[in-house]
């Protein structure tokens, strides 16, 4: 019973999460005011992040300090027309980036970013969710880089990223409770449980990137980020008693299922890596546009899914893998500088062939994203700000896979609803402020 209520919950095996655009943060106030088309044109600390190349372009020592705020919206809509809402909880990643120029050819970087946050939690009753119903996940990374100014022309530069993922999730589910007292083994009755792991991993990478003034008025910028990949391996999986359901001695109950239980849980996390290739325009010196593509993508590692049905007191378990599909995002940014002080900012952004659900579901999707951001700054050679905001939208996010729910039903667990095409409808605004310190 023990091992059953525990493979149950977790399938105790490895576990492939995969972190893609849906939770991918941009970075500093200009880099969300252009939904981070900046591959080609950053002159400022965010470079360290998107295209260190462009840090060859700052000669002044600068610290920006940006904070966000991230209002997520998330509902699952299944194939009967059922609409189910995750709780609303906003988010505020911060992000830390200080330029030193040591000559004219020469800048390093120093920067502490946000790249992954999201925090999910959904009813105990949801029928979409495949393992977990709450869980976090936030990515904090430190990174050093340099730009350096090859010719006239070429800028070069390279960063190396030290990243820590911290992953928190919890499922519930009901666990019978028989009379063990009497010998009778009579099912008496069920009690909710939750289960979860708590834990912390870290993976190095590194970013290079191009930067290339080919005609007066032209500049292409190439830039290269590795993938990151946060193994969970053997975490302890912790148990608690949420609710008693009809029957004494639930707490005795709790204990003789749980109360010795060393079970572990063996997971990973992923990052994609991210190739971005960009062209900015200055057709005056007023106007700046530019465009880019940027690719998303995984190792060849499988993905492994499950879906489950019902054989008497057991569960068996049908899995089967898949490799994902990359994802592609396409670009295009205006920047308007109204005075000396004062820049007006836009960008606007499209994906399709999206990389699956990070809902850790049994299912592949596929849909298309969209999002739109606008920004300003007050900043020339002195202190100053920048102010962004953004709407991202993910229109049509198709899964098909299996519903089901926990609700007993004679001596099963599990009651499966149907095989159904549900639509995730995922979206989110965001703020964010910057302020620039110049020595």
């Amino acid at each position: 019973m023990k091992k059953f209520c525990v493979s149950f919950l977790f399938l105790l095996i490895s576990i492939f999460v995969f972190s893609n655009d849906m939770y991918l943060i941009d970075q500093g106030g200009k880099g969300i005011a252009k939904s981070g088309m900046v591959v080609a044109s950053t002159n400022s600390g965010i470079a360290l992040y998107y295209n260190p190349a462009g840090l060859a372009n700052v000669n002044t020592r600068d610290l920006e300090l940006n904070a966000s705020l991230i209002l997520p919206n998330l509902s699952y809509s299944s194939q009967d027309g059922t609409k189910y809402d995750a709780a609303k909880k906003g988010n505020i990643p911060v992000s830390i980036f200080y330029t030193h120029p040591l000559n004219e050819k020469i800048t390093l970087a120093l920067g502490i970013t946000t790249p992954v946050f999201k925090n999910d939690q959904w009813e105990n009753s949801f029928p979409g969710r495949f393992f977990t119903s709450q869980y976090e996940i936030r990515t904090n990374e430190l990174s050093l880089g340099l730009g350096y100014k090859l010719t006239e022309k070429i800028n070069v530069g390279f960063s190396v990223d030290y990243s820590s993922t911290y992953l928190k999730f919890s499922n519930f589910f009901k666990s019978p409770y028989y009379d063990y007292l009497t010998g009778t083994d009579e099912l008496i009755g069920y009690f909710e449980v939750k289960g979860g792991i708590d834990d912390t991993q870290t993976d190095t990478g590194f970013t290079v990137g191009i930067q290339y003034n080919f005609l007066p008025k032209w500049t292409l910028g190439f830039s290269y980020k590795t993938e990151k990949d946060f193994d969970f391996k053997n975490v302890p999986v912790s148990f608690e008693q949420i609710t008693e359901v009809g029957f004494s001695n639930a707490e005795e109950s709790f204990n003789r299922l749980f109360g010795n239980l060393n079970e572990t849980l063996t997971t990973k996390f992923q990052i994609p890596s991210q190739f971005a290739i960009g062209v900015a325009y200055r057709p005056t010196n007023r106007w700046l546009i530019e465009v880019d593509y940027l690719s998303l993508s995984t190792s060849d590692n499988d993905v492994i899914n499950f879906d489950y049905s019902i054989n008497n007191d057991s569960i068996i378990d049908r899995g089967y893998s898949k490799k994902w599909d990359d994802m592609s995002l396409y670009g295009f940014s205006l920047e308007y500088t109204a005075t000396k002080k004062i820049k007006i900012m836009g960008a606007m952004r499209y994906g399709s062939d999206v990389i699956p659900l990070d809902d850790w579901h049994p299912a592949v999707a596929n849909g298309e994203m969209f999002w739109i951001s606008l920004g300003i700054s007050y900043l020339d050679q002195g202190n100053g700000f920048e102010f962004a905001m953004f709407f991202k939208n993910y229109k049509d996010y198709v899964v098909s896979g299996q519903e089901y729910t926990f609700s007993p039903i004679g001596e099963g667990y599990l009651e499966l609803l149907q095989d159904a095409t549900g639509k995730y409808d995922r979206n989110f605004v965001g703020f964010t402020y910057s302020y620039h310190i110049r020595f």
